[in-house]
């Protein structure tokens, strides 16, 4: 509504341009903020911002510095916040540790393609090292070769110890094309990243 609203005035592209480019930019930035306490300050009380100054440096926080913050937190969250067993994406992260329903090492099909391509940009702005994005990497190629597919397509929910589906209902215990989608084109952008970069072994 609010953008909609902007061009019925008669206002300069280049003023415009600004206006949408700052709304953005809070935008992302709030979310930001917002990913990293909840994800991260919630359980290492030292991270909260705690005064005026912080919060300041937070708001004029140059656009360089916004991406990098809202990779890195992303990048964190796939990471560190991946299921041990398989190093896929859970499908819930509950920092206190609660999980009511026992399903805390369900992991999602989609959301582990967004976690290879979150890995790839953790190795390319060397958040980690090379070396340790692709052992993670490899071990998530062991747990998705044994793990449950139908027809080719993985489901979109398994179990990380197991592989095993985790069926959405009765009739709905099988494969997932859309999720499917996600995770394979994860797959091609780190099989081409990692054959570029030379590794001792190409991933076919």
């Amino acid at each position: 509504m609010l953008i909609s609203n902007l061009f019925k005035f008669n206002i300069a592209p280049s003023i415009l341009s600004e206006i949408i480019v700052s709304a953005v930019k809070h935008l992302l930035l709030l979310s930001a903020v917002l990913t990293g306490v909840s994800l991260f300050s919630a359980c290492r009380s030292e991270a909260s911002v705690e005064n005026t100054d912080e919060l300041n440096r937070l708001i004029t926080i140059s656009d360089d510095s916004l991406l990098t913050l809202i990779q890195y937190r992303t990048f964190q969250y796939f990471y560190e916040g991946a299921e041990p067993s398989s190093g896929a994406a859970r499908e819930r992260l509950h920092l206190d540790g609660e999980y009511p329903d026992h399903d805390e090492n369900v992991v999602t099909s989609g959301g582990t393609g967004f976690g290879i391509m979150a890995l790839i940009v953790g190795m390319e702005r060397k958040f980690i090292s090379n070396e340790e994005g692709l052992a993670h990497f490899e071990k998530l190629i062991g747990f998705l070769e044994k793990a449950d597919r139908f027809h080719g397509a993985w489901p979109h929910w398994m179990y990380g110890e197991t592989g095993k589906v985790k069926p959405f209902g009765e009739f709905d215990d099988g494969g997932d094309l859309v999720e499917t989608a996600y995770l394979v084109q994860g797959l091609i952008t780190a099989r081409q990243y990692f054959n570029k970069m030379g590794t001792d072994k190409s991933i076919a």
